[in-house]
């Protein structure tokens, strides 16, 4: 089951962020492991050209001591370096974390800051057994917050990221002119109330979904009251006109707050 936490900011408000569970986490893990390892082969064999070495004669075991040892250093290196690399590098994502849609963030829903992220690597090594990541699968299953060793070390959480569809602005169709001529009558929108802008922008928005006689009678049960609230003296002389009116005081409530 999907699990949250809450975070609350200094501003007083509060976030929550849904926990990454053992499925997508191993995801992440299998992609970060196939990289390193292309990684590392990619490595040893630059490695073997650079130092003069057949690559036979470190797979039997005959080449210099010192080949192993610099051979063993970069492949730490990269074994375990990589998740910090990327990590300080990405706030808190590898590319295996990315492709899950994964991050990982201090306790307390604040970004990874180098020293959390090489602490839970190097934990790393003792999360890994036995088998690969036995021992973190086992600490995940039996922690609330889904922790491995390395992230209660480190004081991390590992958190899923969802895309949302973020509203487009409002796109106005062309002014006609008795929607002009009601904006020049129209003065200060400081009487207007963001909860009646927001319903006279719903009702523009939908007002081409309804039939010409229930359109123009809501405008007019919306029109007259605001017009009031806005001290307006216009003359309305067809009940059509309403609508266009609450078309021109969403206009101008925008322009004058230069909300596109």
């Amino acid at each position: 089951m999907s699990r949250f936490v809450q975070f609350m900011t200094p501003e007083n408000i509060e976030i929550s962020y849904e926990l990454a569970g053992i499925g997508s986490r191993f995801l992440a893990a299998a992609v970060d492991l196939c990289i390193q390892l292309a990684i590392i082969i990619l490595v040893s064999m630059a490695g073997t050209m650079l130092f003069g070495v057949p690559v036979s004669m470190i797979f039997h075991g005959e080449a210099p001591l010192w080949v192993f040892a610099v051979l063993a250093l970069v492949n730490f290196f990269i074994f375990f370096g990589y998740h910090s690399c990327f990590e300080i590098l990405w706030a808190g994502q590898t590319p295996g974390k990315k492709i899950a849609h994964l991050r990982v963030v201090r306790d307390g829903g604040w970004p990874i800051d180098p020293y959390s992220s090489i602490v839970r690597n190097l934990v790393r090594i003792v999360d890994m057994i036995p088998p690969p990541y036995g021992i973190a699968i086992i600490s995940v299953f039996f922690n609330a917050e889904y922790k491995r060793l390395g992230d209660l070390a480190a004081g991390t959480i590992v958190i899923k990221e969802r895309m949302i569809d973020l509203p487009t602005a409002r796109k106005f169709a062309s002014t006609s002119p008795l929607t002009k001529w009601f904006m020049q009558q129209i003065g200060s929108m400081d009487n207007l109330t963001p909860e009646e802008y927001q319903v006279i922008r719903l009702f523009n928005e939908r007002r081409h979904e309804l039939s010409i006689p229930v359109q123009t009678h809501i405008a007019m049960r919306l029109a007259i009251p605001i017009l009031e609230r806005l001290k307006l003296d216009i003359p309305i002389q067809i009940q059509w006109h309403y609508a266009d009116l609450l078309d021109a005081i969403e206009r101008r409530y925008v322009e004058e707050r230069s909300l596109l």
